[in-house]
């Protein structure tokens, strides 16, 4: 069941799967186009698989959260990592965070924990952006191409999907996004971290994967077999059994 809950003086639809304690709780972080409902089953089988909490949430304007802004700023992962992603944090009483995030998501929950904004203990990203390069704009130069198509089928799971898609592909291509590249904080990461990505992503290179592994050393890296950018669409058994099994190697650490 979804409820909005109010983020400083934002209402965001969320979905809490189990019952939130003092322990472990996932979070999931959706992609740019993405939503509570596009991560399909994979909250329900991390749950089921790992015994945690799973809690999803629709970033403003995405999904069933209300309001967002026309237009993002440049500056709009960091906003979220550093600034919406605490306070729902906070106000949820999640306080042992493990961030599960996919493309845009992904990256929001690197500058998270690199950043200090949050303090999880493990992250895990799919199709993560760390920079801006031209594999990411020829994608959603494609994409735009099939905007109509897109939105359509982004219709049954957004409030706006019009208004959803070209807010994500107008700052892909603005001018001021272009020096995007998160690169140099990478290194501040210290809690365990999965860098999973298909190995025909259409929005990216290997270097999304292999910039993380040569500045984080403890990082693992994976390149899913026969898939695109979407992976829990592709090979929804081998991502559920990779975040199951780094989920549990790191609470095992940590304890």
């Amino acid at each position: 069941m979804t409820e909005l809950i109010d983020v400083a003086g934002s209402p965001l639809a969320v979905k809490i799967i189990g019952s939130i304690t003092n322990g472990p709780t996932v979070v999931m972080l959706h992609e740019g186009l993405g939503s509570i409902t596009q991560w399909r089953d994979l909250p329900d089988r991390i749950h089921s698989t790992t015994g945690l909490p799973v809690v999803s949430y629709d970033r403003s304007g995405y999904g069933r959260s209300p309001g967002g802004v026309k237009r993002y700023a440049a500056t709009f992962m960091h906003e979220e990592a550093q600034l919406t992603l605490p306070v729902l944090l906070q106000n949820l009483n999640i306080n042992q965070p493990v961030l599960i995030g996919h493309s845009d998501g992904g990256t929001i929950a690197l500058i998270a924990a690199a950043c200090g904004s949050v303090t999880p203990i493990a992250v895990a990203t799919i199709a993560a952006h760390i920079f801006v390069e031209q594999a990411g704009l020829d994608g959603v130069n494609a994409a735009r191409s099939r905007r109509n198509q897109i939105v359509e089928g982004m219709s049954r799971h957004h409030n706006d999907a019009a208004a959803t898609f070209d807010r994500w592909s107008s700052i892909w291509r603005d001018p001021d996004f272009a020096s995007f590249d998160m690169s140099d904080i990478l290194t501040n990461i210290s809690c365990p971290l999965l860098v999973l990505q298909g190995d025909r992503d259409e929005y990216a290179t290997a270097e999304m994967v292999h910039g993380v592994t040569r500045r984080v050393p403890h990082a693992i890296g994976r390149f899913l077999p026969d898939c695109g950018h979407i992976a829990h669409r592709d090979q929804p058994d081998i991502v559920a059994a990779e975040l199951t099994r780094f989920v549990s190697d790191a609470l095992n650490t940590k304890n």
